[in-house]
């Protein structure tokens, strides 16, 4: 009878134990968004995808979205002080969000600022991730873990986990990134554009091509036929690729905007990823032309030895291990469209020329 006893009241222990440690702090609701803005087919191709749902409050399910590469995963988490009464307020509560191993092995976290929740209170907030590039496909554990202390410093905790997964598409080719520097001219006229392009989808690439391109300018730089390795298979030499452009603007060239675009080809003609950087051209001002000419004239050695020289890392700009071609020179001189501007106006100040002396010898001949 003894050992019924204590059966039956373990058995209601363990009933109601959860809904004892449940008063205090809870996650009591997380929604999910995804967005896939960053890359242009995603954005312009009709496919229906989930982007939103709202999450079991169970452990171990999966958040059911469907999230790519690149993409930008939001939770919006909602934490409960659910004791009652009013004297047990929850101060410094914070939440953190991490997301195992999905980056290249290391975890993405990111924490919460603090709030205080007195009972019977919630508070939502934001945790955005961006998912990297060159994630592999696969199931990731997520753990929501919210913490907070009360008047008398005793630390309650709430702790979420859930299953996050990552897909790849067969086809997914992304420009990762375009740098142009300077991206302002006055005096001087030349700068360099450099494009990166990376292959994030599942299947291999052979016919990949990146253009650089400004009516502007009389830009029309086009490599095709590039090879890019599967993402799920490559190292990042193997499925990246970079360029870049050198561009010289003529110093009569007027001031103003002038938009440059990056085009990303697939099958060498199906546009999948378009980028747009700005080259700002300013008026040279004589005080600026000069201060430049000095600042180009040679120093001297001591001058040399002192002056701390900053370089740019290649891992900093992104463009480490990758294959780049062979650096062009643009000219607005080199388009065909001014040369022949130029061709056909000399050709109209030499008939101008004929005209006036044929003129001049026709008038000659009646006054004689």
């Amino acid at each position: 009878m003894k050992l019924i006893t204590i059966a039956f009241a373990s058995i209601i222990l363990i009933l109601i134990a959860p809904s004892a440690l449940a008063n205090g702090l809870e996650i009591t609701e997380v929604d999910v968004h995804v967005n896939y803005d960053d890359a242009f087919t995603y954005r312009v191709e009709n496919r229906d995808r989930k982007n939103s749902g709202t999450l079991s409050m169970s452990n171990g399910s999966k958040i059911d979205v469907d999230v790519l590469p690149g993409s930008t995963v939001t939770f919006t988490i909602r934490v409960e002080n659910t004791f009652e009464g009013d004297k047990t307020d929850l101060r410094g509560v914070f939440a953190t969000v991490t997301i195992k191993d999905i980056d290249d092995d290391s975890d993405l976290d990111k924490e919460s600022v603090d709030f205080d929740l007195e009972p019977g209170n919630d508070y939502r907030f934001d945790v955005e991730f961006k998912i990297p590039i060159d994630v592999d496909s696969g199931t990731y554990d997520v753990v929501i873990e919210a913490e907070g202390d009360d008047r008398n410093g005793t630390s309650y905790k709430a702790e979420l986990n859930q299953k996050l997964e990552v897909k790849k598409q067969s086809h997914d080719i992304r420009i990762t990134q375009v740098l142009l520097t300077p991206s302002v001219l006055d005096c001087s006229r030349k700068a360099k554009l450099t494009a990166e392009i990376v292959n994030a989808g599942s299947n291999q690439e052979n016919q990949v091509s990146l253009e650089f391109k400004s009516a502007n300018f009389g830009i029309n730089s086009f490599d095709r036929d590039i090879s890019l390795q599967s993402s799920d298979e490559a190292s990042d030499e193997e499925k990246t690729f970079a360029k870049s452009l050198n561009i010289e603007v003529p110093s009569f060239f007027s001031a103003g905007t002038y938009p440059i675009l990056v085009n990303l080809y697939w099958k060498n003609f199906i546009l999948f990823d378009q980028k747009k950087v700005d080259l700002i051209v300013k008026d040279c001002i004589a005080g600026t032309a000069q201060t430049q000419m000095n600042e180009q004239e040679p120093k001297s050695e001591i001058e040399a030895d002192e002056e701390s020289v900053e370089t740019i890392p290649a891992e900093e700009v992104g463009l480490e291990n990758e294959q780049i071609t062979a650096t062009e020179e643009i000219s607005i001189f080199s388009s065909p469209l001014i040369l022949l501007i130029f061709a056909g106006g000399f050709a109209i100040l030499i008939l101008i020329v004929l005209i006036f002396f044929g003129y001049l010898r026709l008038k000659k001949a009646i006054e004689y």
